[in-house]
């Protein structure tokens, strides 16, 4: 077993095989063709699971069968395998996709039947955060408005070449950051500035402290605290916003909201980090 690499294992798995199947894919891989029997002794699985796997694996296209006496299977190249499983998830998220926008939130119990616009969630990893900032970046129609730190950077330098309205600040004490993207983004549509996390902090000092100056050095102090480097905030087409507070660890770390008039006074709001 420790032959085969447990890391191919564990990327056939996130392709959708299960690990018995995965563990047969490859193993014909690497012996072009094998007997059952050959399976069952080289791998240590039991005869069902075997049979179960070789079944699916067949109905998947992933493997062939060469021989019925004694029977012997021999799997596809790899390379025809993986199109075959990026395709059928291609394919199951499409089909997917579908269904959700058809549900009846009416047969639930009997509960309220539409979702409101106004409906926040939340992000739990950042993994799920970075999915939502492409799709939210991907769908944009009209314009995008944007406060982040450095490291979201990668997520908004292909919007240099659309049309959209784009109004971006980035917090960063890298000078190099402001050189990069003073060469991406040359549109007129594009209103791109860099400034330093003490601004940053600044702002939102004097915003949250309703411009009462004895709170305002507390919470700079309280503020500078804070970790920075993981704040976002996202509106797209002044109609769905996604905010990330400047906190760490991997609990609750973002809202989603789409609410017109919410956004538009929290838009309004982080404006003054460009005034400043």
């Amino acid at each position: 077993m420790d032959r085969i690499p447990q890391d191919l294992i564990r990327s056939l798995r996130k392709l959708g095989l299960l690990e018995s199947e995965a563990k047969i894919y490859v193993t014909l891989v690497m012996m072009n063709n094998a007997e059952v029997k050959e399976l069952i002794d080289f791998l240590g699985l039991s005869k069902p699971s075997t049979y179960e796997s070789l079944r699916s694996l067949e109905d998947k296209g992933l493997i062939v069968l060469v021989n019925a006496k004694p029977i012997t299977y021999q799997a596809v190249p790899p390379d025809i395998g993986l199109e075959i499983l990026t395709d059928t998830y291609v394919k199951a998220k499409e089909d997917a996709k579908d269904h959700f926008s058809t549900l009846d939130r009416s047969l639930v119990m009997g509960q309220v039947t539409a979702q409101s616009s106004d409906s926040l969630w939340f992000v739990f990893n950042k993994k799920s955060i970075d999915h939502k900032i492409r799709d939210m970046l991907r769908n944009a129609k009209k314009s995008v408005f944007l406060i982040a730190s450095d490291q979201y950077v990668k997520h908004f330098t292909s919007l240099a070449n659309t049309n959209l309205d784009l109004d971006i600040t980035v917090f960063s004490e890298n000078p190099r950051v402001e050189r990069s993207l003073k060469k991406i983004f040359k549109s007129d549509r594009a209103k791109v500035q860099v400034i330093s996390t003490t601004k940053v902090v600044g702002v939102l000092s004097k915003l949250n402290s309703l411009y009462q100056k004895e709170f305002m050095q507390p919470l700079e102090e309280t503020l500078l605290m804070l970790n920075f480097d993981n704040m976002l905030f996202l509106i797209v087409d002044d109609a769905e916003i996604l905010s990330l507070p400047a906190l760490s660890g991997d609990g609750i770390v973002a809202f989603n909201l789409r609410n017109t008039h919410a956004i538009a006074n929290m838009k309004l709001q982080y404006k003054d980090v460009h005034r400043e």
